[in-house]
């Protein structure tokens, strides 16, 4: 028994058409449909990737220091200046620093600041172990701006390593199969069919329906696909006694 069925772009497509329908069972779209169906699928599926952090797109981000240098970017390639060649990451979460001169490694966590707390530190240019860094993402690329500035020590034993949230991949074929888990699938298809209702002028009372049944099948998941162990807050301490 198999636990790894899922279904591809245009199998989506048919489904959520016949959801609205306008497909008859055993018929299938025509080149246009799809290709307009595929644009919707794909706009959803990029909005969707922001709607909070989903659990199987985090991965470790390893950045090789160099000395004197406070500006790392990630982005594909092409992008100028570009430290480590991947996708841009959507959001970086965590970081620390990880000191390879000793076995086994010891890593040391550093605190992600946000533009204001990065703004107002003194002397970026200041020399020494990182202890911070913010992440400030543009279009295609993200830049992650580390305090302090790795000296030639820090850059010869330790690299930084960061977790953080990969972007979707788009589904361009019609037999790729969104990255989702396949216990998303259902809301996938619910969701493509809550987009394409307007554009097929499904009266209002259907569109309802399916409208309810997006919402559902997708909350249902959001409000699963978390973490389960607990979360603790502590006070930050750099702000005692301001």
């Amino acid at each position: 028994m198999s636990t790894s069925y899922s279904i591809s772009r245009d199998v989506i497509i048919s489904a959520a058409l016949r959801k609205l329908g306008v497909l008859d069972l055993g018929t299938t779209p025509d080149a246009t449909t799809v290709t307009n169906a595929a644009q919707s699928l794909n706009i959803l599926i990029k909005a969707w990737q922001s709607a909070g952090i989903k659990l199987w797109t985090i991965q470790n981000y390893t950045v090789t220091l160099v000395s004197g240098q406070k500006d790392y970017i990630i982005g594909p390639t092409g992008t100028t200046g570009v430290s480590l060649v991947t996708d841009k990451p959507l959001k970086i979460i965590q970081g620390w620093n990880r000191n390879n001169s000793v076995t086994p490694a010891i890593d040391t966590p550093l605190n992600p600041l946000s533009r204001q707390e990065y703004n107002i530190l003194g002397s970026k240019s200041s020399s020494g172990m990182i202890n911070s860094f913010w992440y400030e993402p543009s279009t295609t690329y993200g830049t992650v701006h580390v305090y302090l500035t790795p000296d030639a020590t820090m850059a010869t034993n330790y690299t930084l390593v960061l977790v953080g949230q990969r972007p979707l991949g788009d589904v361009s074929l019609s037999t790729d199969i969104p990255e989702f888990p396949n216990e998303w699938m259902q809301a996938l298809v619910w969701g493509l069919a809550d987009e394409l209702a307007i554009e097929y002028d499904v009266p209002v009372n259907h569109r309802a329906e399916i409208g309810s049944k997006a919402v559902k099948y997708r909350t249902d998941l959001e409000d699963w696909d978390v973490e389960i162990n607990s979360t603790f807050f502590t006070p930050d301490q750099r702000f005692k006694g301001k």
